[in-house]
């Protein structure tokens, strides 16, 4: 009974080398069990193509009783090319059917669709073998051999070397297996050749490379290990930090040459100090880069008013500082990315031989982190850096898909440092001259100074833009994100706000109001509501608007003033509960209607419209926040540009909900205001406007996920009603 072979499979439209051979050699199998197809299966046997002239493809009758027509053979033969067609759906059914001539030039023809037919040429494509990401160093040793042996030269085949066919099938040599192991050592990484030849050196004074490969492949972590620990990386990276040399104070005599001509007994202080100069003169004097550049000083501004006497009180004369021209400076080249649903900030440095990532933002964005032992140094080759991890992930910017492999550090002075191997894996140049980075030559991204001048010089729109959706319909899911492109008066790379479209506060509206990044010209809005979303085509999602950075003003002391009470016509004092009405049917006594008064009285203040926040009678209303080890990062306030008159709006309705204590000061609770959420106004249905804080940010910091803890706008909410 003949060994059943494994069901036979279709191919696919992706299939590699090994995987073909194997489909082959099945099916080649299952075909031979058949004595019918088994002549059609043996090199050499071919036939003509089937046309209308050659109906028979050259087939004859076979002779005798017994033999076989040419009819038969004809339709035995188209029986095994249909079936071999039916697991090769890709290749059309004629090609294989009618214009076959022979069972080699089946193959052929389906070699040919996936790019690897046995051809000169095909040889070069050894060239482009890669380690893939997440690939067993073993898995890419096995698709090198596979390579090699599929472009052995075949006896009587179609190929000949130096004009000559070789007559027999050639075979694997020792010298090519060396070059195979040598190759797959490459490829891992540059530098293990050398290291494997350290370390087995003794042994390959009498054995090949290739008989040592089942050895190296059970070490090759721990020789990557050793690789990485002695390659160590340098990042050649130096901030900008303004600073100024200060001479110690007993070498320095200070002279003013005005007082000293004149005769004056004090004259150890600056001329630009002196109260004898002229107004205009100081002012020359202490304006900025008119003589010197000044860095890192205190503003001469505040001692202008100073005299002469309380520089002479001073015991020592004040500090020489050495003055210098300055060296300039540029901006870093950066550009933004989507990892998931988060905004990440790329800085290009070509002076980084390696690329890094703070570890605060890659737990913040949820990008895996893996144990590493490599190491990096610091510009001065010297000081290492506090490696956590290493971490591989792919960022996407429009249609451009961004592998970045990087060091994650413990900390960093920027969210991603992208050094020379992700902008060579990924195609990036940089035109400094022209504040300019380049991705796959197609792609142009402005950075800088020069793009943050071009945009103040625009005229902004302070009108909400809307947000529309895509054509196309869609669901997105909970946790999940949806892309969308923002208006085209919003710039590629800048910070926004959006509002819902929706202004029912009881039907949990999406998206929430919140400050999101713009990456280029798109915007990214996850659903953190427990239900599913659905986006119909061109749905107005939501209301977008430029945002205005709002600098810390120093704190003025304010005194709430309280408001004058109301007065009745004949001049008495009115109190919020004479709308209550006591007894309309006049059935109680009046000492029963005189304590319903007192009792009025005394609790007057519920019945005014002016509550002082939360009595407290239904219990403690609260929402506590469990932060977990990754703070937000500080970032400069931001609200939306609104109008003037919505402005003021704003301003209003904090000083009022300031004046009922629902919001204190921070210096007056004795908190230091480290991160600042927005604040907008929705619109009520009803009229009005509702102040809403966007806390969506600290959700994504906290512990456990917004989904398991309460609602923090939905209680804000329902505390300002």
């Amino acid at each position: 009974m003949a060994t059943r072979a494994p069901k036979q499979w279709q191919l696919s439209k992706n299939e590699t080398i090994t995987s073909f051979e194997a489909w082959k050699q099945n099916l080649v199998y299952t075909l031979s069990l058949d004595a019918n197809f088994a002549r059609y299966l043996i090199d050499g046997t071919t036939w003509e193509r089937k046309t209308t002239a050659r109906p028979l493809r050259g087939f004859t009758n076979d002779a005798g009783e017994n033999g076989r027509t040419a009819e038969q053979k004809v339709a035995q033969l188209e029986l095994m090319l249909g079936q071999i067609a039916n697991y090769c759906p890709i290749i059309a059914r004629n090609t294989i059917v009618k214009n076959s001539t022979g069972i080699n030039n089946v193959w052929q023809a389906i070699r040919l669709h996936f790019g690897f037919q046995s051809t000169g040429g095909h040889f070069l494509d050894f060239n482009t073998i890669k380690l893939e990401h997440g690939e067993r160093p073993e898995d890419l040793f096995q698709r090198l051999s596979s390579f090699v042996d599929d472009n052995l030269l075949q006896g009587g085949g179609s190929i000949s070397h130096h004009g000559t066919t070789p007559a027999d099938d050639e075979e694997t040599t020792p010298t090519v297996e060396n070059f195979i192991v040598l190759t797959w050592l490459r490829l891992i990484h540059p530098n293990l050749p050398a290291l494997v030849k350290q370390k087995y050196g003794t042994e390959l004074r009498s054995r090949t490379l290739a008989s040592l490969k089942p050895e190296i492949s059970l070490a090759i972590d721990s020789l990557l290990d050793e690789v990485h620990a002695v390659a160590e990386a340098k990042v050649l990276r130096s901030s900008f930090k303004q600073s100024v040399h200060i001479q110690p104070r007993q070498n320095v005599k200070v002279t003013c040459p005005l007082c000293k001509q004149a005769g004056r007994p004090k004259y150890n202080h600056y001329l630009s100090k002196c109260k004898f100069l002229p107004e205009d003169d100081r002012k020359y004097l202490n304006k900025p880069g008119r003589i010197r550049q000044t860095m890192n000083v205190e503003s001469e501004d505040e001692s202008e008013e100073e005299t002469c006497e309380e520089q002479e009180s001073d015991e020592q004369p004040a500090p020489v500082v050495n003055h210098s021209r300055r060296v300039s400076t540029k901006q870093s080249p950066a550009m933004k990315g989507f990892y998931k649903e988060h905004p990440v900030l790329l800085t290009l440095d070509s002076g980084a031989e390696i690329s890094m990532i703070k570890q605060a933002v890659a737990e913040h964005i949820g990008a895996p982190i893996r144990s590493t032992n490599q190491s990096a140094l610091q510009a001065d080759g010297i000081t290492p850096l506090a490696i956590v991890g290493e971490t591989h992930i792919t960022l996407t910017r429009g249609d451009n898909e961004l592998q970045l492999e990087a060091l994650v550090v413990n900390d960093l002075d920027v969210d991603i440092l992208a050094g020379i191997p992700f902008m060579a894996l990924n195609d990036i140049a940089i035109r400094p001259a022209k504040q300019q980075i380049t991705i796959r030559n197609n792609d142009i991204i402005q950075y800088g100074s020069r793009t943050q001048a071009q945009n103040s010089n625009r005229v902004r729109r302070t009108q909400a833009m809307v947000l529309r959706a895509e054509p196309l319909s869609s669901v997105v899911w909970p946790g999940s994100f949806i892309e969308l492109k923002v208006p085209t008066d919003i710039e590629s790379e800048e910070t926004i706000t959006i509002e819902p479209v929706s202004t029912n506060v009881n039907d949990n509206p999406w998206p929430k109001p919140q400050v999101a990044e713009v990456v280029g010209g798109c915007v990214r809005l996850v659903n953190d509501t427990p239900v599913p979303q659905r986006v119909r085509k061109h749905e107005h999602i939501g209301y977008v608007r430029h945002t205005i950075t709002i600098e810390p003003q120093p704190t003025q002391s304010t005194t709430c003033v309280e408001q004058p009470k109301q007065t009745t016509r004949n001049g008495s004092q009115s109190v919020n509960s004479e709308c209550v009405t006591i007894d309309p049917d006049n059935i109680l006594p009046e000492q029963s209607k005189l304590k319903f008064r007192q009792v009025l009285s005394q609790y007057d203040d519920v019945f005014s419209p002016d509550l002082d926040g939360y009595n407290g009678a239904a219990g403690k209303f609260e929402a506590v926040i469990n932060m977990g080890p990754v703070l937000p990062p500080q970032r400069k306030g931001r609200v939306p540009q609104y109008s003037k008159d919505k402005l003021v709006e704003l301003q209003q309705k904090f000083d009022d909900l300031e004046r009922q204590g629902v919001f204190r000061r921070p210096e007056d609770v004795g908190v230091t205001a480290e991160y600042l959420n927005p604040s907008f106004l929705i619109r009520k249905p009803k009229g009005g406007y509702r102040l809403v804080t966007a806390f969506s940010d600290v959700g994504r910091y906290s512990k456990p996920q917004p989904s398991l803890m309460p609602d923090i706008d939905t209680t804000l909410r329902t505390i300002g009603q």
